[in-house]
């Protein structure tokens, strides 16, 4: 028996409406106008049936008389002979021998022979077995009788199976949902589960939608499935509301911090580093790779749309040499000025971020205007800045910039103290001009250099200085040795980025 005719079988048909007699509004009176219509019908049918068994009767006669006069029969004989082989006929046309099947007390049907009802059995176990594992039906509850029955009674072997399955009752025909060959959830309508995955594509639709689609593999699998399995819409969407282990990575950028990261995918900093064990927080590299989760969304909806926007145009830069500049550094003569155009662009979403977007076609509405800025063609001298930073010294990592616990109270902590030994190097960080070297308050002996592009270094604490104030120094001179001077719980040195006059965390500039 295959699954899909069984299925069918067992599926109800619409009836369509019953029609009404307008001709009465009473019961009797609508039976008396039908079996009226149906009269003829009826008279119809026997007439045929008369017919027809007389047609059967004289062709037996005409055999009868034959074989009589072929083998002398006298009369009498013959007549009783006819009778017995048109009874014998009738009777083997209403009556046959058949197999009636019983199971757990409830009668399944009756089959031709015993054999037929055995392959019946052993049909429905390998059926059961493929849907609920190893399974073997209880012979004990199972009993055959065999004997004269009607010819209408007789069901075929498929018929057999279907009522045995409906007394066991341990499967149904369904419809089951599976993501990436993983198991959702199952229904008993097809049209139920197709109607969800449109209600999970629908917020993403709209006027300018060009395609949607699940980037997993969705299937829809139909066929028996154990009872259990069958569920409610609601269970199958709160299943695809979830996520299952899959992992999440973030891609270290410049000027990234731990905390930064961390808040970015509203995480704790602690929730971060238990996710990605053996990182040093305060060292990470362009292009580290972070774990951000491990769950990942049993569906993803790729949407691809048109977009319809002005853009921006990029404007070119045009250089005038300047033999009174440096190499290397430029001044804005005139600033530039985008142009913008009328955009047409066909842009791919992926769980509502943007993955591609194509341009497919622009009409300018404003042309950009060049910026004109002068470049330095002069040597640069060594004490220059290079706009980069290098660490001023080694050590250990004591204090990071922010607010901390020390000395009794909070308090905000503008630098970072990288901790060592008395009397260690420690050098400019970049090129520039020393601006101050003395003793100042809590940062005791301090040096401090202007970079000449708005950025200033400090380095605090210092055992001695061996730099004045005017001096030019390049990255990496040597300007103080490591102390304790000042406000200290260690020997340290205190750095401080300051761009503009306000302090900056060190280490979004460190390499």
């Amino acid at each position: 028996m295959k699954k899909k005719d069984r299925a069918e079988e067992r599926r109800p048909t619409r009836r369509s409406a019953r029609p009404a007699f307008p001709e009465s509004n009473r019961l009797l009176g609508q039976l008396h106008i039908l079996s009226k219509s149906l009269l003829p019908f009826l008279l119809a049918v026997l007439a045929a049936g008369f017919w027809w068994v007389r047609a059967k009767l004289t062709h037996i006669y005409a055999k009868s008389r034959s074989l009589s006069e072929r083998f002398h029969l006298p009369a009498p004989t013959f007549l009783a002979a006819s009778v017995l082989i048109a009874a014998t006929a009738v009777f083997l046309s209403i009556f046959t021998l058949g197999t009636t099947v019983v199971y757990d007390g409830n009668e399944l049907g009756t089959v031709s022979t015993p054999e037929t009802a055995e392959l019946a059995l052993s049909e429905v176990e390998d059926e059961l077995s493929d849907v609920l594992g190893d399974f073997t039906i209880d012979m004990s509850l199972v009993s055959y009788s065999t004997g004269l029955v009607s010819r209408r009674s007789v069901v075929n072997e498929e018929e057999l199976e279907t009522n045995l399955n409906d007394q066991l009752d341990l499967v149904t025909y369904g419809y089951a949902l599976y993501v990436d060959d993983e198991f959702i959830g199952a229904t008993r309508s097809k049209e139920a589960l197709e109607a969800l995955l449109e209600q999970v594509k629908a917020p993403y639709l709209n006027e300018n939608t060009q395609s949607i689609e699940f980037l997993e593999d969705v299937e829809i699998r139909e066929g028996y499935l154990p009872n259990e399995d069958i569920c409610n819409l609601g269970d199958i969407v709160l299943k695809i509301n979830e996520t299952k282990a899959g992992e999440v990575v973030y891609v270290v950028e410049k000027g990234d911090t731990w905390s930064q990261i961390a808040a970015s995918f509203d995480m704790t900093s602690a929730e971060l580093e238990e996710l990605n064990p053996g990182f040093d927080i305060n060292k990470l590299q362009i292009g580290d790779e972070l774990l951000i989760s491990n769950a990942v969304p049993y569906l993803t909806i790729q949407v691809s749309q048109y977009e319809y926007y002005e853009a921006q145009l990029p404007y070119d830069i045009e250089y005038i040499d300047d033999p009174n500049m440096w190499e290397g550094d430029t001044s804005v003569v005139s600033k530039g000025v985008y142009g913008t155009a009328d955009t047409t662009a066909l842009v791919t979403y992926v769980n509502s971020e943007e993955t591609e977007r194509t341009i497919v076609s622009q009409v300018v509405t404003s042309e950009p205007v060049n910026e004109v800025q002068k470049r330095g063609t002069a040597e640069r001298p060594s004490w220059a800045p290079t706009g980069t930073f290098r660490w001023p010294t080694n050590g250990t990592i004591t204090s990071r910039y922010g607010y901390r616990n020390i000395f009794g109270g909070t308090s905000f902590h503008s630098g970072l103290d990288i901790a060592n030994g008395t009397g260690t190097d420690i050098v400019a960080a970049d090129g520039g001009i020393v601006t101050y070297a003395g003793w100042m308050s809590g940062y005791g002996y301090l040096v401090i250099i202007d970079h000449q592009n708005g950025y200033e270094t400090y380095y605090g604490h210092n055992s001695s200085m061996l730099v004045s104030v005017g001096d030019r120094v390049f990255k990496g001179q040597h300007i103080a040795e490591m102390g304790a001077t000042g406000r200290v719980t260690g020997t340290h040195c205190h750095f401080e980025i300051r761009y503009n006059g306000s302090t900056q965390n060190p280490l979004n500039y460190l390499p």
